[in-house]
């Protein structure tokens, strides 16, 4: 690890030795950056153009707070300051995501070849980021024809196609786009198909071949002042999986394959004016995102045994807010609606069950964010009148306020101190489907049930000298009530970060450090305890770089180490063992094809075999944890015309 990070301290010098008539310019890197900055950790387009052939996995790898388990798309899971996602607003292009469906599988399968932009909000989220907010804020965005069209094109395209040699894995997309008047329009659809990969030590990890379809259709219209957007995104993956998808068995206990067959759905109508006048800025948006996940036993011959389970998750959302420009302050205020639905149908060793949960949820919100002298501010309230519905019809119903605010202080050119804090309300929300059962149908069911608040602390500092930016931030995330199954748990995040950037002409390298520590009813807690809630993450170090060496080539990778970690919580039976994963990739754009982009890379170049930190199980001697792939040599092509 030593000799890798000394390595890049070359870089520089390399950078340095261009002639001046000679510069070697990166392509702009696009940072997220508002009023609510305290508390956020973005992802830059470098990441995401990285990411474009992988899974959600690579789009966070380089940052340490924001973690994601699971070998397959099937199974990734996405921590922040080690709390599970369900226990933050999730959306998707403005779209609420319900993501409880099953602990053994992941929440939200994105497509990071379809990704404009992703940002977390880790903690501490602005009020118009939805409701349940517990924990902060994870919010995708998707590309359209116009962030794909040149100026002066009308039309165009874009072919790409993979292939990584573990698992002899293939994939291929095409997009189309283009604009006639006021109309535009984008389609894309991609397939990735292969073999089981293997581990690091060279075993083959049953059922984790790819199988995986993504479709989008994104339709725009201008008239007059407004634009009008509508979008369709779909995610299929079906096939024979590990009986518990994110894991390599338990033992003792059953651990043949079974089907899972998965699709995800998010729609959204956005309509919103172009010609703001500084009071009169209305959005209105209505979306739904849906979760289907079936799952078939099978009988030693391969036959269907009769056993199945089927899951259903979807949230319907309408929105309406105003943004008012109010001189240095920006106002937005509106109000959200939702509705959303738990239902499992399904035969276990022969017997029907069929059960169902509702929560309806209502707000109004208001965010400000502004810019005066040396400070940069964010503050929101929002209130939620929350309605729930048990298996039995038992009724639970709650409302609170939630509050927030983000202080930047720029106390000199160089150096820039944040804090910021929020308390949260969230209501009752859904049970993961595949929890469902008769238990949830008897009328004290959900006696034991409260309504969840969350409390979230940020302090930072930020110091920036010439190339050079060195970063620190405090944190600590506190869920009081937090649900697990009929039961409620205190959860507390607490942690620090630590980070370093050089730029040079030509390139950069950031250093980040993650400590998190995360407890359940004021102890120690295992990944069984933390089911649904969250994960051990412990301390993480990333390295990334890139550098341009020459015009239209480029060299870079990130390198993740893990440090040992005792297992902890009353029943854990087994240490974390910690690992260094390097990936490395080349990419190169021929100057005399300036629509062709061609790439090579190489993840998990010393092919360690690991389980990583943010997969369950790791704790226990007796389970078998979801091993990640080892060393893997990619190539893809993209042409654009």
């Amino acid at each position: 690890m030593a000799a890798l990070l000394l390595g890049t301290a070359f870089l520089p010098a390399i950078a340095t030795a261009q002639t001046a008539t000679d510069p070697v310019v990166l392509k702009p890197i696009v940072l997220q950056a508002d009023a609510d900055a305290a508390s956020q950790v973005a992802v830059t387009a470098d990441q995401l153009e990285d990411a474009r052939n992988g899974t959600m996995k690579d789009v966070f790898r380089a940052e340490p707070s924001v973690i994601v388990g699971g070998g397959i798309a099937l199974t990734e899971r996405v921590f922040v300051n080690g709390i599970d996602q369900q226990q933050l607003a999730v959306t998707v292009d403005g779209a609420a995501q319900n993501n409880r469906m099953f602990h053994h599988t992941g929440t939200n399968v994105i497509d990071p070849g379809l990704l404009k932009a992703a940002r977390v909000d880790a903690g501490v989220a602005p009020a118009d980021a939805g409701f349940g907010a517990l924990a902060g804020s994870i919010a995708y965005e998707t590309k359209s024809a116009l962030d794909m069209l040149e100026d002066g094109q009308t039309y165009g395209g874009q072919v790409s196609t993979g292939y990584a040699s573990n698992g002899d894995t293939t994939e291929g997309s095409v997009t189309l786009y283009g604009r006639q008047g006021p109309i535009d329009a984008l389609v894309y659809a991609k397939r990735a198909t292969g073999n089981d990969y293997e581990d690091g030590a060279g075993d083959n990890v049953d059922h984790t071949g790819a199988d995986l379809n993504s479709y989008a259709l994104k339709l725009g219209a201008e008239m007059g002042d407004w634009r009008a957007e509508f979008g369709a995104l779909q995610v299929q993956d079906d096939a024979l999986r590990p009986y518990r998808a994110n894991l390599g068995g338990v033992v003792g206990r059953t651990n043949e394959a079974r089907r899972y067959a998965l699709k995800q759905t998010t729609q959204t109508l956005n309509l919103r004016r172009l010609s703001a006048d500084g009071l009169f800025d209305p959005e209105f948006l209505v979306t739904q995102s849906r979760s289907d996940l079936d799952t078939y036993d099978l009988n030693t011959d391969g036959s269907y045994s009769g056993d199945f389970n089927q899951g259903d998750a979807d949230t319907l959302t309408i929105k309406a807010q105003n943004h008012f420009a109010l001189g240095t302050m920006d106002v937005t205020a509106g109000l959200d609606h939702a509705r959303s639905k738990a239902t499992y149908e399904g035969v276990f060793r022969g017997a029907a069950g069929s059960f169902r949960e509702d929560v309806t949820n209502t707000g109004a919100f208001a965010q400000a964010r502004g810019t005066h002298g040396q400070f940069d501010y964010s503050a929101g309230l929002r209130y939620d009148w929350n309605r729930f519905t048990g298996a039995g019809g038992q009724s639970v119903d709650t409302e609170g306020a939630s509050a927030n605010a983000a202080l930047t202080w720029h106390a000199t050119d160089a150096l820039a101190l944040n804090a910021a804090y929020s308390t949260v309300f969230g209501g009752t929300p859904l049970a993961a489907v595949y929890d469902l059962y008769e238990a949830y149908e008897t009328a004290d069911a959900y006696d034991d049930l409260r309504h969840t608040r969350a409390h979230n602390v940020v302090l930072g500092a930020e110091w920036t000298t010439g190339d050079t930016t060195l970063g620190a931030e405090l944190f600590r995330t506190r869920l009081n009530d937090a649900r697990k199954k009929l039961a409620v748990h205190d959860v507390e995040s607490k942690g620090f970060r630590l980070s370093a950037r050089q730029d040079w002409v030509g390139g950069y390298a950031t250093l980040r450090y993650s400590d998190t520590d995360v407890e359940v009813d004021g102890g120690d807690a295992t990944t069984y305890d933390l089911l649904d809630l969250g994960t051990v993450p412990g301390r993480i170090l990333t390295l990334e770089a890139r550098h341009q060496v020459m015009a239209g080539l480029e060299l870079g990778g990130v390198i993740q180490h893990t440090l040992d970690e005792d297992g902890v919580g009353v029943d854990a039976s087994a240490d974390w063992p910690g690992y260094t994963v390097v990936d490395v990739f080349a990419e190169y754009e021929p100057a005399q094809y300036d629509n062709l982009t061609l790439r090579a890379e190489v993840n998990n170049l010393f092919d360690r075999d690991y389980i990583d930190r943010a997969s369950y199980g790791g704790d226990f001697a007796e389970v078998l944890g979801q091993k990640e792939p080892g060393r893997s040599i990619g190539l893809s092509a993209q042409v654009r015309f």
